[in-house]
């Protein structure tokens, strides 16, 4: 008895230590070139391509990335991933912090994507094997965690910028990312290590699983173009658009940046004890998801279109985006309840890298739409115009659209197993 409460024990500090690791990915998505945008493209005299690039190396090696950690997860453990992952994460965390020329920054992004590809579907494995049935309200509580480290990288993290400059910050976060880990390796040496499940082999067969279920397609469809092009809004141009557009200061546009976080962060959980309270009904709030973020990208398009500078409602739809973007919570849950054990982290693998995808892929093209109108120099930065914007929240608007049509497909599950049922 006392062997299996210190086993308990051991592996809540793990999960304790593993969403502090996850904090800090959170926080490295929005550090560069997010919460950094004018500082980088002035440190370097960029243009917004090379400064958005920047976010589309992290977010594409993270998106592929994600490939590997789920079947890596789903056969090594999550525990063992995160050991490899988490010392890849500490070295780019690290390396961020010497820009001595924009190659290197450049390749600090490659590495801390590629590392903080490791931490959540690794998490999200672990925390199922830990809590069971309670997955639901344990990734809401990891969700409010990680998402608190993107709301240190903003306000406070720009403020920080600001009195002791880039480099010093940047030091400062992956020394104290690899404080954490090494909290997470003294647990860890102390614990026995899960099974290698053998069940599970590397091959594209078991990609090709996810492809036979028309409904993943739906799922991660729906959930990935929500949460991929409102993280592009978040960690990429947000502030810059505010800043540009509604003529905010960094710091007030840093604020509306750290409410959107905030809302990103807690949502998940209200949602998940919501959902539990409807008798873990799903579909409403994935239906949710997607018209509340076309319902977002519609008020921030009209602002631009109808020229409406004041920032009430360009903000009202981007806070409308982070409450309905981020549904993590219901989604891993359904993505559980529609597919086999041994399959979860891969599926969920695949769903993510999609949405990621669609961050990187959405967040390399906003800055050649930006700069398909030359911007105007005002005290050595570059300030975008109307047009430029028009063009980024038209293409948001056509790929929301096509979230709202795939959400109209997925199936109900009330919380239960229904991967027999589900094609």
């Amino acid at each position: 008895m006392e062997i299996e409460k210190k086993v308990k024990i051991l592996s809540w500090i793990m999960l304790f230590f593993v969403t502090l690791i996850y904090y800090f990915a959170n926080m490295q998505k929005v550090l560069v070139p997010g919460a950094t945008f004018d500082e980088i493209q002035q440190a370097f005299n960029l243009d917004a391509s090379s400064v958005t690039r920047l976010g589309a190396i992290f977010l594409c090696v993270y998106a592929a990335g994600q490939l590997v950690a789920g079947l890596l997860a789903d056969r090594y453990s999550g525990t063992r991933v995160i050991i490899f992952g988490g010392l890849v994460f500490c070295v780019g965390s690290l390396l961020s912090a010497y820009t001595g020329s924009y190659t290197l920054l450049c390749f600090s992004r490659f590495m801390t994507g590629l590392g903080a590809a490791a931490i959540y579907l690794s998490m999200v494995k672990e925390i199922a094997r830990v809590t069971g049935s309670s997955l639901p309200f344990w990734i809401g509580i990891a969700t409010i965690i990680g998402y608190s480290g993107a709301i240190t990288g903003a306000t406070p993290f720009i403020a920080g910028v600001k009195h002791f400059g880039y480099e010093r910050m940047m030091l400062v976060a992956g020394i104290t990312t690899i404080v954490v880990y090494a909290g997470f390796l003294l647990t860890v040496s102390k614990m026995k290590l899960p099974p290698v499940c053998h069940e599970v082999k590397f091959s594209l067969s078991s990609y090709g699983m996810f492809f036979k279920r028309r409904h993943n397609i739906f799922l991660g469809g729906a959930i990935g173009i929500n949460f991929g092009t409102y993280f592009a809004l978040q960690s990429i141009i947000g502030k810059k658009f505010l800043q540009d557009f509604c003529n905010l200061s960094s710091e007030s546009a840093g604020i509306v940046l750290t409410v959107t976080m905030i809302i990103a962060a807690v949502n998940g959980f209200i949602l998940a004890n919501l959902s539990r309270m409807a008798g873990n009904r799903r579909r409403p709030f994935l239906h949710f998801s997607s018209f509340g973020c076309l319902a977002g990208a519609l008020m921030i398009f009209a602002a631009v279109l109808f020229d409406i500078k004041h920032p009430f409602l360009s903000v009202s739809g981007m806070l409308l985006l982070a409450f309905a973007g981020n549904v993590s919570p219901i989604f891993v849950a359904l993505v559980k309840e529609t597919n086999e054990e041994h399959r979860f982290g891969t599926v969920l693998s695949i769903n993510n890298s999609f949405a990621y995808a669609v961050t990187a892929v959405f967040g390399s093209i906003l800055g050649r739409l930006m700069d398909c109108y030359a911007p105007q120099v005002i005290n050595n930065v570059s300030v975008y115009g109307r047009n430029s914007y028009l063009l980024v929240f038209g293409v948001l608007l056509l790929l929301i659209a096509i979230s709202v049509i795939f959400s109209l497909f997925l199936k109900e599950s009330y919380g239960k197993n229904i991967a027999d049922k589900v094609r």
